[in-house]
């Protein structure tokens, strides 16, 4: 079993104490301690862990086509059960080309579109069709987890990339063109149904509220945990999405995150209007 998590770290007398972010990681990673315990008693040797510790990818570069071969390679796995060859990765590219890249006129077939390479795109067109392979990964593959390990750690790397970025490929969408593909959380990489969290309110700039670039595909449980805690909270809990949302409030006019939570922000922005109308 593998696990992709965010951790805190402390050094302690010697010993290295780690505590996941997020309680759905921790009882996976107690899952997996119980079963090594279990192995170890009935073999009677020790087990010993494979641990890669990173600071948030902090210094690492994102490079778009290895992420790309990565997910291609978890699409094949999920498919067929065993790892691909090159001719094989290559050929399950080029068919996910065709339904998830940009599309351009054909040099050689007059009135034909052909898709995009990974190779010749902007970091804008490699970004969505990284985003349809994330689609397809929540919507057509069953994964083990050790393939959702795997496709977290792209996720992570990916959604810090992209909070780092000028543009993105979501600035021109409405919430609407992004509900149709928005099949994933974006805190946790589970797939299923997601709710729309607004990161600037609606009551601190309602006219944002249609735009896709100000709103983030989350969980139900994890939407009702930020609006009981606030974003310091959330952020801690989740903090590759902090360009993100830094992004967001720049975007909306260089408002500052609120601090607090949910419901103590809202009673802050009745105030303020209240204030404004006695005026």
């Amino acid at each position: 079993m593998k696990v992709t998590a965010f951790f805190h770290g402390l050094l302690y007398k010697n010993q290295i104490i780690l505590r996941a972010t997020d309680t759905k990681d921790f009882l996976l990673i107690r899952k997996m301690f119980e079963s090594k315990v279990k192995r170890e008693e009935r073999t009677k040797r020790e087990i010993l862990l494979k641990c890669e510790i990173d600071a948030q990818f902090q210094n690492r570069t994102f490079k778009q086509l290895r992420a790309v071969w990565k997910l291609v390679e978890v699409i094949f796995i999920s498919m067929e059960n065993r790892k691909p060859t090159d001719s094989e990765k290559y050929d399950l590219y080029l068919d996910l080309l065709d339904v998830y890249a940009d599309k351009t006129p054909s040099r050689l077939k007059k009135d034909t579109l052909r898709p995009v390479h990974i190779s010749e795109s902007n970091t804008v067109a490699a970004a969505r069709f990284i985003d349809g392979l994330l689609y397809h990964l929540a919507t057509e593959c069953a994964l083990s987890y050790d393939l959702q390990a795997d496709v977290r750690k792209v996720l992570y790397e990916w959604e810090i990339w992209r909070g780092k970025q000028e543009g993105d490929f979501r600035d021109e969408m409405t919430v609407a063109q992004w509900r149709q593909t928005a099949k994933y959380s974006e805190a946790s990489g589970v797939s299923g149904d997601v709710d729309c969290h607004h990161i600037v309110s609606r009551g601190s700039a309602p006219q944002f509220i249609d735009c896709a670039w100000n709103v983030l595909a989350l969980t139900r449980a994890e939407h009702e945990f930020f609006h009981a805690h606030g974003w310091n909270a959330f952020l801690e809990k989740y903090p590759h999405l902090k360009g993100r949302v830094e992004r967001a409030f720049e975007k909306a006019g260089h408002l500052s995150i609120p601090q607090g939570t949910a419901s103590e922000q809202y009673v802050r922005i009745e105030n303020l209007a209240d204030l404004a109308l006695r005026r």
